[in-house]
């Protein structure tokens, strides 16, 4: 067999996991077996199976039991149900609960197979469908990139991704905080578990508790049912709070105990819910400056500090900026608003070269949408883009004539240290100048 699977037999009878098991075997599957409920649990919290293959009746307990449990374990697993003919309504149960199939008792050899058939084309369809996935992702946001700045980024995903970690990611508005989170998500062991995003700006601050943790029936006014916050539905996959610097101080309470403990209480309840979700937040915020302020809780950004992420601005990494611009007119092609991709003339990608990008990649998106759209698949023309682009003097290195004044040249230096360092005494360091002086000129210059 070209792949091999791994199943899970569940049977209380000891001879008909024997036969079984050869069979699988001979079917080109590694079998593991178990003789009850309890003792598959067990080895489904230890080890990883493709899916299972279980006995109805299973003493005390039945397969249902098995199912409901399993669902909780491993999500993803699929399973089968043996059941005798006389107790079609058993399989009709379990199918609802959740399993892929059932196979009905006594059976042949020939529905064995056929059943193992079906079991491996779905999930050699499932393997090539995630094999896709991230081959898709990796092509959108890694190949090509060649500025310094992306290949740290793919450095760090490619470390930090596979574990539990929180992160912090810290970047001007635009920069693609909310793309490297999902990129994160996808590439670590929770990739097929909920990826929730909370943008915390929205929430006010009578709903910001309810709508991460949930709340009880009557808790508050309008509370007319229980329900999940965020936090519970995310379980076993990935929270992303978006703009954590702007969380009310009360939430930011409740995030920290989480955070250490991994519970909290639903607004209206003293019950603790523990649940496994990985945290990831942002923001474009100086949350060390909140916190000196007293915007911010200080334990809570040690907390969250460990590891972070600095998102270059795209003025900084203008090496990448054609990657990007066939990245967004290939999506552009798939929503159907662009049938061929137009070549920019040089004196197009020259404008966009010396633009200085404000609002970063999401600029840049929105910038090459309207060109499409207003070109009307003809050739994109100076004439179409914005009028930003076509000031003859920008907010850039690239000025006219190349001369700027010293004022001009200190603030691009600082704001470039910055954007290569986010730690403030460190970056002073490299400035050779303290840490007040590098607040100040922070202030002086607008610079977050």
């Amino acid at each position: 067999m070209s792949n091999s699977y791994s199943v899970l037999l569940v049977d209380d009878d000891k001879n008909i996991r024997q036969t079984l098991s050869l069979s699988l075997k001979e079917n080109g599957f590694e079998v593991s077996s178990a003789a009850s409920v309890d003792e598959a649990i067990q080895l489904l919290k230890t080890q990883t199976f493709d899916w299972m293959l279980t006995d109805f009746r299973l003493g005390e307990k039945t397969g249902l039991d098995l199912i409901q449990k399993a669902k909780i374990l491993t999500p993803a697993l699929l399973m089968v149900v043996m059941t005798a003919y006389s107790s079609i309504e058993n399989a009709i149960t379990v199918i609802k609960e959740g399993a892929f199939d059932y196979l009905p008792k006594p059976f042949t050899q020939a529905h064995l197979q056929h059943l193992t058939q079906k079991i491996r084309s779905f999930l050699e369809l499932k393997k090539e469908n995630e094999s896709l996935k991230q081959e898709s992702l990796k092509r959108d946001y890694f190949s090509g990139f060649t500025s310094p700045a992306s290949t740290r980024l793919e450095e760090f995903i490619r470390k930090l991704a596979p574990s539990d970690c929180t992160i912090l990611l810290l970047g001007e508005s635009g920069t693609g905080k909310s793309e490297l989170a999902k990129l994160i998500h996808h590439y670590s062991p929770r990739a097929h578990k909920p990826f929730v995003t909370v943008y915390c700006t929205t929430l006010t601050e009578s709903l910001v508790e309810s709508e991460l943790f949930g709340h009880k029936k009557g808790s508050f006014t309008g509370a007319l049912q229980d329900k999940k916050g965020k936090f519970e539905i995310a379980s076993e996959g990935t929270l992303f709070l978006d703009e954590i610097g702007d969380l009310s101080p009360n939430a930011q309470a409740k995030l920290l105990r989480f955070l250490q403990d991994k519970v909290f209480e639903a607004v209206g309840s003293n019950e603790e819910i523990k649940v496994d979700t990985r945290v990831l937040v942002a923001t474009n915020k100086d949350l060390a400056e909140e916190v000196s302020q007293g915007k911010f809780r200080e334990d809570l950004y040690y907390r969250l500090n460990i590891f972070e992420s600095h998102l270059v601005p795209l003025r900084y990494r203008m090496e990448d900026l054609p990657v990007f611009i066939e990245h967004f007119f290939e999506e552009f092609k798939k929503r159907g608003i662009l049938k061929d991709k137009p070549l920019l003339s040089a004196e197009i990608l020259k404008a966009f070269q010396d633009y200085s990008w404000p609002g970063n990649i999401r600029e840049l998106h929105n910038v090459l949408e309207r060109l499409v759209i207003l070109s009307a698949q003809r050739k994109i023309k100076m004439e179409d883009l914005p009028d930003a682009l076509l000031k003859k003097k920008v907010e850039n290195k690239k000025q006219e004539h190349g001369l700027i004044s010293l004022e001009q040249l200190d603030r691009r230096h600082i704001e470039y240290i910055l954007s290569q360092e986010s730690n403030l005494e460190k970056a002073a360091e490299i400035l050779g100048i303290t840490p007040v002086t590098l607040w100040r000129k922070r202030k002086e210059y607008g610079l977050n």
